[in-house]
Order: C-alpha cells, then sequence, then structure tokens
C-alpha cells in the first residue's frame, strides 16, 4: 500500500493545507535527545533553536566558527528592462527535514548526489526551511548562494506543538521595545545571512493576543535587520489571530505582508487569487515582486488515497509542471516562491541531477528514471512548452566589476589515499559550501548548436570540456557555417563596462580534437565581439586580454552583455554522430585591475592543534591565524570574517581535507588515530576571491 501511495507522500513533514485542523503530540525525541543531537549538529556547522529558552539566552560567544558564513553576497547589477515578461523565484528548501551531513562545513563521502541547486542564477532567494523554532541556513549554503548572488533566508517557525509562542511578543513596557526581535536580527548578522521568513501556523494564547503587537514586533525586527536584509510573512496566521491559508495577499494578511514587505502565500490558489493579489499590492504600495505566490512540487505526487496536495494548475501541478506556474506568475508580474525543489531528489532515488534538469530545462527523463508511484512515465512527463527558465529572470553573474568561477561543483573526487583516509571508502565527497558559478545550459536558453559542455571533474578539481556534436543534417540549414553566430554558446550573462577597467583571464586547456579549436567571444551591448588571437594570444595555456573592444567604443557605456564560446571548423558538418572532445577551460575570471590601488598584505602564521569539546563531542581540530592589511582591492569581493581569503586549502600528512572557509577544521576521529605518536607535516593555503594563492604556511605536529 505504502508503494501504491508514495511512502514519502504520506509521511512528508510538510504543509499541507490540513494539519493545524487536527493537531497531534509531539511523540519526537525527548528534550534530553534534542540537546544532546543539537550539540552534534553544531559540530557539523549547523545552527538551530528548539525552545524559546535555547533562543533567549544566545550570545555571539555561543557560535562557532565552522557555523558561520564567510562569503559577502554578490551584489548582482539590476537592467529591469531585462526582467519583462520574467518573474523572480524564491525557493523554499525543505528537504527530508534538512541539517543533513552532506551540509556540513567538512565534507563528508558520499556514494551519490544530493541536492545542491545548480540553476542558481536564475534564483533570487533561497529560504532554508527545518521543523525547528529558529533554522539558520547552513554556512555552506550560505557561501555557495552569496558567491551566486542568491540571498540566504533562515526561518522562524511556531507550529502547533511549539510550546510558550507567547514569548515571541513579549516587550517593553513602552509596547514598542521587542527583546526577540533584536535577538534575531543579531542572529542574522552573525551567522552573515540575509533575513527571516516568519511562518506562523498557531493561533496566539488569546491572553497575549493583539494583532497592533504582532505587527509592532515584525516592524522592529524589519529596521533591526536593516536595508540590505529581508523579511517574509507566511501566509498562515490571519489578523484574527485564526490559521487560515487565504492563498492570495488580501485584508486578512496585508498588515502583516506591510510590516514585513513581503509576503509568500499557500501554494493552493488559482488565477483569480493572482489578479487579487495584483491589485491589492497596487493598492497598498506592496511591490509586486514581493509578492510571491507558493507553489508546491510534490502536488504532482497527489493519489485519490492521500491527502489532496493542490497547486497551480489544479491538475497535474506542480513536480515536472512546476514551470506552468511561475509562466502564470510571470505574467502578472508576480514572484514565484517554490516549495520543496529537491523533490527531484526525494522522489527520484539515484536520478535526482536528471529530474531537476527535466523540472527546470523541461527536457526528457532520461531511460529507467524509476520513482515510488509505480507509473514514473505518466505521472511525471516532461513539460517542454513552460520549463522553469523559460519564465525564471535570468540574472548577471557577478557583479558589475568582479566574476569569477573555478566551476567547482557541490560533488567532487579525491585520491585513492584520501578516499580510505578521510572519506569511509568513498569516491565522492560533498563540498556544498564551494559550488562555483557555473555556466548557462545550453538547453535552459532554448538553443540548437554543434557545441555542448559539461563539467568533468578531473583529479579533484572541476574543468568545463567543451564538446562537439554532430547535429542532424535535416536540423542545419545549407547556409548556416559553424562561423555562424548563431551556433554561438553564452557561457556567462554579464553586466560589466567595456571600457578598459576590466581585465579578463581564461586558463584553458586545448585538447586539440576539434580543428583550430574554439573561440572566445563577448557580446557587447548586443554586438558580437570575437577575441582573435591579436587580441588576446594564447600564451602559456593563458588568455589574458583587456576588455575594451575598438569597434563598439563609439556606443555610450558599451558594457559586457555575455562571455560566449563558438567552434573554429570548416563546413560542411561532418555527419558521423559521434561527440568529440574539444577545449576544457579552468577558471574564468574577470575583475577591475585599478593600477592606483595594491593589493592588501594577506598572511597565515601559527598552525596548531587544538583538543575541544568533552563527552560525545569531543575532537581534534587544526587551527591557524590569518589576517589581511591595507585597503581591500576596489570592486574584489572582502569578508568580513576572513578578509581578502575567499578560503584555505588544508593538507595533513598529504591528505587533502579540501576547503575550510574559517581559521579551523576539525579533524575526523579515525583519521586522528591513524596519526597516534607521530610527527605530522601540515600545510595551509590561503586562496583570494579570483582563485590566486595569496598566503600558505606549514609546520609540523606531533599527534
Amino acid at each position: 500500500m505504502a508503494y501504491l501511495l508514495g511512502w514519502k507522500d504520506i509521511l512528508r513533514p510538510i504543509r499541507d493545507g490540513y494539519r493545524h485542523l487536527f493537531p497531534s503530540p509531539d511523540t519526537g525525541p525527548t528534550p534530553e535527545e534534542r540537546r544532546k543531537q543539537r550539540a552534534l549538529d553544531q559540530l557539523k556547522g549547523f545552527t538551530y533553536f528548539d525552545t524559546f529558552e535555547q533562543l533567549e539566552t544566545w550570545t555571539d560567544t555561543d557560535a562557532d566558527p565552522l557555523q558561520r558564513a564567510n562569503t559577502p553576497l554578490m551584489v548582482r547589477s539590476v537592467n529591469e528592462r531585462e526582467g519583462l515578461g520574467k518573474t523572480s523565484v524564491l525557493l523554499c528548501h525543505d528537504y527530508a527535514g534538512n541539517y543533513h551531513d552532506y551540509e556540513g562545513p567538512s565534507g563528508i563521502g558520499l556514494e551519490q548526489e544530493k541536492y545542491a541547486c545548480e540553476y542558481l542564477q536564475y534564483v533570487d532567494t533561497f529560504i532554508y526551511f527545518s521543523h525547528k523554532l529558529v533554522c539558520v541556513p547552513p554556512p555552506t549554503w550560505t557561501n555557495a548562494l552569496h558567491r551566486n548572488g542568491v540571498k540566504a533566508l533562515g526561518t522562524i517557525l511556531i507550529e502547533s506543538q511549539t510550546p510558550d509562542s507567547e514569548k515571541l511578543l513579549q516587550h517593553g513596557n513602552d509596547g514598542l521595545s521587542f527583546p526577540l526581535a533584536t535577538k534575531l536580527a543579531k542572529i542574522a548578522d552573525h551567522y552573515k545571512f540575509d533575513g527571516w521568513l516568519v511562518n506562523i501556523e498557531k493561533p496566539f494564547p488569546t491572553a497575549s493576543w493583539n494583532a497592533h503587537v504582532l505587527e509592532a514586533f515584525l516592524r522592529q525586527l524589519k529596521s533591526n535587520l536593516g536595508v540590505e536584509k529581508q523579511l517574509i510573512w507566511y501566509d498562515a496566521l490571519t489578523t484574527t489571530n485564526k490559521v487560515s491559508y487565504q492563498n492570495a495577499l488580501n485584508t486578512q494578511n496585508l498588515p502583516f505582508a506591510k510590516a514585513c514587505g513581503s509576503v509568500l502565500t499557500n501554494y493552493c490558489w488559482k488565477e483569480s487569487d493572482a489578479a487579487d493579489s495584483l491589485h491589492e499590492g497596487l493598492q497598498t504600495n506592496l511591490p509586486s515582486h514581493q509578492i510571491h505566490f507558493g507553489i508546491d512540487v510534490w502536488a504532482q505526487n497527489t493519489t485519490k488515497l492521500s491527502h489532496p496536495r493542490i497547486t497551480y494548475p489544479e491538475y497535474g501541478g506542480g513536480g515536472t509542471n512546476t514551470g506552468v506556474a511561475v509562466a502564470k506568475l510571470a505574467e502578472f508580474g508576480l514572484s514565484a516562491g517554490i516549495f520543496a525543489p529537491a523533490w527531484t531528489f526525494e522522489h527520484f532515488p539515484g536520478h535526482g541531477r536528471d529530474v531537476e534538469q527535466t523540472m527546470w530545462d523541461g527536457g526528457d527523463l532520461p531511460e529507467g528514471t524509476a520513482c515510488p508511484c509505480g507509473d514514473c512515465d505518466k505521472r511525471h512527463q516532461p513539460n517542454k512548452v513552460t520549463p522553469i527558465t523559460s519564465f525564471a529572470r535570468l540574472y548577471n553573474a557577478g557583479s558589475e566589476t568582479f566574476f569569477f568561477t573555478d566551476f567547482s561543483r557541490a560533488f567532487s573526487t579525491h585520491s585513492d589515499k584520501e578516499k580510505e583516509s578521510l572519506f569511509s571508502g568513498f569516491s565522492m565527497h560533498a563540498q556544498l559550501g564551494s559550488q562555483a558559478i557555473l555556466p548557462l545550459r545550453t538547453e535552459s536558453l532554448g538553443m540548437l548548436s554543434p557545441l555542448r559542455h559539461r563539467l568533468e571533474d578531473v583529479s579533484g578539481r572541476s574543468q568545463l570540456v567543451i564538446e562537439a556534436c554532430n547535429l542532424p543534417l535535416s536540423s542545419i540549414k545549407k547556409d548556416l557555417a559553424p562561423t555562424d553566430h548563431n551556433w554561438m554558446i553564452p557561457l556567462f550573462k554579464l553586466d560589466m563596462p567595456a571600457d578598459g577597467s576590466l581585465r579578463l583571464r581564461v586558463s584553458y586547456r586545448d585538447l586539440s580534437n576539434i580543428p583550430q579549436g574554439v573561440a572566445f567571444y563577448m557580446k557587447v551591448s548586443g554586438t558580437v565581439h570575437g577575441l582573435t588571437q591579436y587580441d588576446c594570444p594564447r600564451i602559456d595555456h593563458l588568455l589574458d586580454l583587456e576588455i575594451r573592444t575598438s569597434n563598439v567604443l563609439s556606443l555610450s557605456n558599451p558594457q559586457v552583455d555575455y562571455i560566449c564560446i563558438q567552434p573554429i571548423a570548416s563546413y560542411p558538418v561532418p555527419s558521423q554522430p559521434v561527440p568529440y572532445r574539444g577545449d576544457s577551460f579552468q577558471p574564468i575570471s574577470s575583475r577591475n585591475f585599478p593600477s592606483e590601488a595594491s593589493s592588501p598584505t594577506s598572511t597565515i602564521s601559527d598552525i596548531q592543534k587544538s583538543s575541544r569539546g568533552e563527552g560525545e563531542t569531543q575532537h581534534l581540530r587544526l587551527c591557524w591565524t590569518h589576517s589581511s592589511s591595507g585597503q581591500p582591492v576596489k570592486g574584489m569581493p572582502y569578508s568580513s570574517i576572513t578578509g581578502s581569503f575567499s578560503y584555505f586549502v588544508v593538507c595533513v600528512d598529504g591528505n587533502g581535507f579540501g576547503r575550510a572557509y574559517a581559521g579551523e577544521h576539525m579533524l575526523p576521529a579515525s583519521f586522528v588515530e591513524r596519526l597516534a605518536g607521530r610527527e605530522v607535516f601540515v600545510k595551509i593555503k590561503g586562496i583570494g576571491f579570483d582563485g590566486h594563492e595569496l598566503s600558505s604556511a606549514s609546520t609540523t605536529l606531533q599527534f
């Protein structure tokens, strides 16, 4: 029976629209078991609060360095005209309860990949959701999101079984000062994420209820967060102190939405709800892009025997049809709030990444894809007409003055030595916090080209590999040569000045299997500009040029729109359908090099061992001191925690531990046991935000 229903559809702890009517007792772990689990989770880099007492007693001295994100939010340049006909996308991440081991900063070995969204250039905001009172995003997520220009939000959640909910609204005698609003703003600032979703799914006790008091709490929280951070109200509690999902913006939730400045509705809406909400927002000066309409990805798993899960459109919404609702919201100029996008990994074991591509790009599911429903081919058909990427806003990569990628994915391979000593015999490990800005997919852009690219892991280092794939002759226009610009593939969408103030550097490896290789092009203010051998001589496998194009300088304020690739080959195209490899690139960067400024001095020193914790939490760490002095380079990201350092590479006894984003790294107990009684060589390298090594230090330590 569980197979027929889809057991995850029955047991999954996600909002179903009826939960508040049938509150169930808390039959989970005991308070003592929760306390122990929380202590263990803190070592994994996770921060959350189960009770109001934990929240009230928190101070910044409680924070472990491993729990803090260090990567500043990349500020995307915004051109409002480019967003016409598109919608901003918010993801509310609820993946089987969340706070999974692979999301921790100490990358663990894995048998298969987990969820790590590879479509972040189409995402504006990412909410980390778990069934805790207060959920702080893991620093790995915040680092990856910030690198991609995506805001990371935590969740404040009051559910039917949450005790002491009235404490949220406790205030001073003046009625205006809320201690927990101050505390929640400090938590966001200290852990370096970008705000909160407020989700109250339980009425307040009558004695403590006053809608105006809740409004005042929200206004103070928003004010304390500051203009750079975001506060979103979830459509559950109404002004009458009832949990009643409106599936729209209306008078029942408008005061709270206005106090927060943004709202996320429940997901059972109809087209008329969207139209009415747009009108309500216009009447009350709530911007349409701050009105997010929920879309339940899991609705596609509804069966007649399980609780109804309805999302737009009423029949067949969610899942691989999520893009249908995104398209409708783009039509209205409203924003999309996609609930539980990791459905692709939860519901399709072993095929998560493939199904994610189907949901976002509309491509076919690979052969053999199966799910607990038992009728995968019928239930989850690809939607080629309205995939998400066709209607989601595509944001610029990087900022106006800085762009860098080393193509790192959230999962990587490692050496055989590290496989056994560090990663429990697994050939792959997680590195979620290292996910770089990834290139645009040709499927997302709806392009027909003989070029394809993919990311290939070589000795633990990700590379972009360009492949030439012969198209069917029937799809090739007779007058369309491979040098035609229609075959040009955009890798990254940018918005950077082409006035000589920036420099582009590309490290590459020519495999010489594509005749004459692959050429780089830029689109500058809509004009295609080839980077010829005279512009950028290929010397020592480095493409290095000033972004200044003579044929567009007559334009007013010329801007780099795209970095593109295109094959340099003769016509006609060979008819053999076998793909062959071409060039591979790593990394690509473009940043400001002001001649009048010097880079700050960065140092690493004082590498030591440190014993931490006691009992079950006792462990050994490597610790080191780092410093950055002098003025940061204009346009270059700079961390309030690690200065000019983006991350540190940790190597112990010839074993690479990957990247650390703090001046500490926890060593696995089994690894430390192997080193007992030995003197071991340790090296720490500090890497800047543009991928260059800034400093290194080494020593020998007795274990």
